[in-house]
């Protein structure tokens, strides 16, 4: 079982009653010193899936102290090696969501918006994914096209929107909005450039594959959704890497930036159906996933304004899929 260190720092004297607080939670360890004349640390050892709820407890109470403060670290490992407790039986409901396998909501959120945003290395990322894309489209190279996959600038703003919306959190909503539509406007600019220097043909099969949106590609692109949030949410790497080949954004846009720079303007929208269709799958797919795992504000009436968000933004990316399977259809 994997675990973590909750490091508090609070004025001495301050936190006696957080044992008492915490009485119902299984802790792995817990110890109490002091750092300076006026400040005393406690930390927290416990596995995993106890962080969330953890956490939701200690938050409100730290936000009464004054300077006081707690940083969440993962233990890589410790001895000697606890054993977990089978008999522990949840107390209610949330007791049980919170066993599920995946990292804490916190974790969850501030790993999702350190990399979200329009940075200069963000904006050079998608230059270089676009390029490489473009290159790998032209000569018809799969294993280029690949490389420009596994760059997925544009994979983590798509997520960060899809957990804005299930926790109704505005700020980070417009922060993935903004990165994901300037890195999208960036891509197809660069694709719309390198198409008026070197015109393509209709004919290569690299892009002849993404101008011709089918039915499959709906369902692997919500499939892809799913499994990139799960990705997200148990920490995992490697199996992101597949989801960012399966659901690639930056092909189909380099794409139709190739066919409208040389002068293809049909086949180039076309292409941006199977982009516009990624973008919408993986945010659908997203808030469903991230619901179904538990993913929620702590509070009652930061509850009551995700779930509006979350049925608004279920509306939108549902129409627009109905929007797109009709296109599709016709």
């Amino acid at each position: 079982m994997e675990q973590r260190l909750i490091e508090i720092v609070l004025p001495e004297g301050k936190g006696d009653d957080i044992p008492e607080l915490l009485h119902e939670q299984t802790l792995c360890g817990y110890w109490r010193d002091s750092v300076g004349e006026k400040q005393a640390r406690i930390r927290i050892l416990l596995n995993r899936d106890d962080v969330e709820t953890v956490l939701d407890i200690l938050e409100p109470y730290l936000e009464g102290l004054p300077d006081a403060s707690a940083l969440l670290l993962i233990v890589e490992a410790s001895i000697p090696r606890k054993k977990e407790k089978e008999d522990a039986a949840p107390a209610d409901e949330e007791q049980e969501e919170k066993k599920a396998d995946r990292i804490s909501r916190h974790e969850l959120y501030n790993d999702i918006i350190a990399n979200t945003g329009v940075s200069s290395t963000y904006l050079l990322m998608v230059f270089l994914s676009a390029v490489i894309a473009a290159i790998g489209l032209v000569r018809n190279d799969m294993a280029i096209i690949i490389g420009a996959m596994v760059m997925a600038p544009l994979l983590i703003p798509n997520v960060g929107l899809a957990l804005a919306s299930t926790l109704g959190d505005s700020g980070l909503a417009l922060k993935s909005l903004k990165a994901a539509f300037v890195g999208l406007v960036l891509a197809l600019a660069i694709g719309i450039f390198i198409g008026l220097v070197y015109p393509v043909l209709p004919e290569n099969p690299a892009l002849a594959a993404r101008t011709n949106l089918h039915w499959t590609d709906l369902v692997l692109a919500l499939a892809s959704g799913a499994a990139g949030v799960l990705a997200f949410t148990s920490g995992g790497q490697l199996s992101l890497i597949g989801v960012m080949v399966a659901v690639a954004l930056m092909p189909p846009i380099v794409t139709a930036g190739l066919l409208f720079g040389s002068s293809m303007p049909f086949l180039g929208f076309k292409a941006l159906e199977l982009a516009a269709a990624n973008v919408i799958c993986v945010n659908l797919a997203g808030i469903v996933t991230f619901s179904l795992q538990g993913i929620r504000p702590a509070t009652w009436w930061e509850k009551s304004r995700a779930g509006r968000a979350k049925r608004r933004s279920l509306i939108i990316w549902i129409s627009l899929l109905v929007i797109l399977a009709f296109i599709l259809w016709r």
